[in-house]
């Protein structure tokens, strides 16, 4: 169809390769075409079918109305009366049948030949009433049809001859009846020309039919078959590379959602800048992928647009969704398979300066914000059309990367399912002055509550406890951090130093030695079971067999194999984007029993198959663990809900609690509370786990009010 095809306003030959960018992808997309245009010549003919292959195998209809070329002795002696009209025509129309030079002008003939057999084309002489020489038939128009009665015109200096296709200078303008109003009545005017020209209603102008010996010499080029891949072989190319498909286009099968489509229309309303804070799942990365085609299309594909991702996996996964729309992306980072990314960045770049021609580049955050990128984004003007769409925008609150947020970028679109940055206020203002106001706000809970992209869960507890040997690590450090902490008009401040001593006390958290042992307890019931996630922390643990440290993940997947048998394979940053694909098919089959993975999980990654998970290393970070849980209850056939066991890590035994010890454990048992209260807030299970919370505030016989320390833990900010 022709609204599948990129189809510009305007085509000259300083700029475009006419019969390429244009003739070929209208022609092949048509099922009827009306042309109106010069002299009529072996030349001509072969010109014309550039293009028509694709149509003559669909049986599509063509109507020619050209003008025979006469020379001056054969106009003097037609307006003298010394030979007759019809006469000069026929003469006039043999010579300009002349031999084929070559075997594609011999297979071009063939073609138009077969077509007129069959009666797919018809050819109409036009002239001049009063034919001087001087005032001859000279119109070029037409009007194409593609299967959906979509309509295209164009009109220019261009005629069907070699000269015209080939090597003259052109230029011709186009009009598409879908895209407006105006454009749909200039075509609705030019094809009442054509119809009356055809049916010789045309003042100053006859048409007649074409003498039949002509059509009876044009015949003895037919042979027997068509060559349907003339166009290929011709043009030393797959047809379809020649062909300008849509900038971005949806494929099909794929349709947006209500509350996709109304982000978009909401992004439009303001000038095409905002957030989109969606939950993990709920189709985000679609709904900025409709974003561009659609503000695409507003600009008619003259567009450059950066997709900005905080990892190299998630520059994979964009890559695989911009190609299946149609798109080319160059992927701009150190790892790309592109090693001359650089060169083909700035060639689309000057492309798109002088020429208007459309491109996406997908890099990371940290090649985003290096000067070998950042040469191109410094030179961006404000009245350029680039597009910046930054994936899990939370991270560019950070100040080594705000401060490359370009003001002269005119279209901005910032993609989230946590948006405020955690104990970050300055960092969450930043991204909002840039990005403006947001465009929808959907939260996990309406999503699941919809049904429409995430699926219910059931969340149970799984009680983890410190040794006494971890919970005096865990407390020294806890002493050294207050060293480090800062405090502004009461309210805490964890520097640099500080935020290290954080990072040491959450791996010992994640690290608790007996969640291997309680892991394989509670797995003993999935053993023959598929589909199934354990998400490590990234840590190591102490082996006391070897008395070494060795990293949880690989202690974890050896357990798992050895001694309950089971198909396992790690997901971690170390597989690179190929052997992921290969990993997730593999478990998305069954090979796979279980995914052992860490960090790479948290943010872009979809592995929708996942129907039960084993959260071994969580977070105290709402922006995580919220990330986390909406990977895990992405839909999938087969899955109507998802299981989700939480191993919360306690300070101590409940039976070893004494009094005063809560005002050592609460950062601990605050967080963990937190959490459970969070993921058992729209679970299938709700009050098992808000049982979990009253479990353990009888234990410390502390009554906490987890809204305020919710509020609480915002207030605290981490410097830069």
């Amino acid at each position: 169809m022709f609204t599948d095809i990129n189809i510009d306003k305007r085509y000259r030959s300083n700029k475009n390769n006419i019969p390429c960018d244009f003739m070929i992808p209208m022609l092949m997309n048509a099922t009827k075409y009306k042309r109106a245009v010069g002299y009529f010549s072996t030349s001509s003919l072969v010109n014309l079918s550039v293009g028509l292959a694709e149509m003559a195998k669909r049986g599509g209809h063509i109507e020619v109305v050209c003008s025979p070329k006469l020379s001056q002795e054969d106009l003097e002696a037609i307006n003298y009366g010394y030979k007759a009209r019809e006469k000069a025509f026929i003469e006039a129309l043999d010579i300009s049948l002349t031999n084929p030079v070559d075997e594609f002008e011999e297979e071009r003939l063939n073609m138009v030949a077969t077509l007129v057999a069959q009666g797919s084309l018809k050819f109409k002489l036009a002239f001049m009433e009063r034919d001087t020489g001087i005032n001859v038939y000279h119109e070029k128009i037409a009007v194409a049809y593609d299967e959906n009665g979509n309509r295209i015109s164009f009109t220019g200096s261009m005629n069907e001859s070699e000269n015209g296709l080939m090597n003259n200078f052109e230029s011709i303008v186009v009009f598409c009846d879908w895209k407006s109003e105006d454009q749909k009545q200039y075509i609705d005017e030019v094809e009442a020309d054509f119809e009356l020209l055809w049916k010789d209603n045309t003042e100053k102008v006859r048409v007649i039919e074409f003498p039949q010996i002509i059509i009876e010499k044009l015949l003895k080029f037919q042979k027997t078959q068509v060559d349907y891949d003339i166009e290929q072989k011709q043009f030393g190319a797959d047809l379809k590379s020649l062909i300008k498909k849509k900038f971005v286009t949806m494929p099909s099968g794929i349709s947006l959602m209500a509350y996709q489509k109304e982000a978009i229309l909401k992004w439009r309303e303001q000038e095409y800048i905002g957030i989109y804070d969606m939950a993990t799942g709920t189709g985000k990365t679609y709904t900025a992928l409709g974003s561009i085609e659609y503000l695409a299309k507003e600009l008619e594909n003259q567009i450059a647009v950066f997709i900005l991702c905080p990892y190299v996996h998630l520059v994979g996964q964009w890559e695989e969704d911009v190609l299946a729309w149609g798109g080319k992306p160059i992927i701009a980072h150190s790892q790309s398979p592109d090693k001359q990314w650089e060169q083909h960045l700035i060639d689309s770049y000057k492309r798109f300066k002088t020429i208007k021609k459309p491109f996406v580049c997908i890099t990371t955050n940290d090649t985003y914000t290096g000067d070998r990128l950042q040469s191109i984004i410094q030179n961006i003007k404000a009245d350029m059309n680039v597009l910046l769409i930054v994936d899990e925008a939370h991270n560019v609150g950070a100040q080594k990367i705000s401060r490359f947020l370009n003001e002269n970028i005119k279209y901005r679109l910032a993609l989230s399912a946590t948006i405020e940055r955690y104990q970050d206020k300055k960092g969450t203002e930043i991204i909002f002055k840039y990005f403006k106001e947001k465009c929808i706000e959907y939260s996990l809970n309406k999503a699941i509550e919809e049904g429409k992209a995430l699926c219910n869960y059931e969340y149970h507890v799984i009680y983890s406890f410190l040794s006494p040997q971890e919970l005096d690590r865990y407390n020294r450090i806890t002493k050294e951090l207050k060293n480090y902490m800062k405090y502004d008009n009461g309210k805490a401040k964890y520097t640099k130093a500080a935020q290290v001593k954080l990072f040491e006390r959450k791996r010992i958290l994640a690290g608790a030695k007996d969640k291997v042992g309680l892991l394989k307890e509670a797995m003993g019931a999935y053993r023959n079971e598929k589909h199934i996630l354990v998400y490590c922390g990234a840590t190591n643990m102490f082996d006391e067999d070897t008395e070494t440290n060795e990293k949880q993940i690989l202690k974890v997947s050896r357990m798992l194999e050895t001694e309950l048998g089971m198909d396992v394979h790690k997901f971690t940053a170390e597989e690179n984007a190929e052997q992921r694909v290969t990993i997730k098919k593999c478990f998305e089959k069954g090979m796979y029993q279980v995914l052992t993975a860490i960090k790479c999980l948290d943010e872009g990654v979809n592995i929708p198959n996942i129907q039960t998970a084993f959260i071994l290393s969580s977070s105290q970070n709402p922006k995580e663990f919220i990330q986390r849980r909406g990977r895990l209850l992405r839909k999938a056939k087969g899955k109507d809900r998802a299981v989700i066991y939480d191993f919360v890590t306690l300070p101590r035994p409940f039976g070893s609690i004494h009094y005063g010890d809560f005002e050592t454990d609460k950062s601990i048992v605050i967080g963990e509370m937190i959490r459970i209260k969070e993921f058992s807030e729209v679970a299938l299970n709700k009050a098992e786990g808000l049982n979990i919370i009253d479990e353990i505030q009888a234990a410390y016989g502390v009554s906490i009010d987890l809204e305020f320390e919710i509020e609480k833990r915002k207030e605290e900010e981490f410097d830069e």
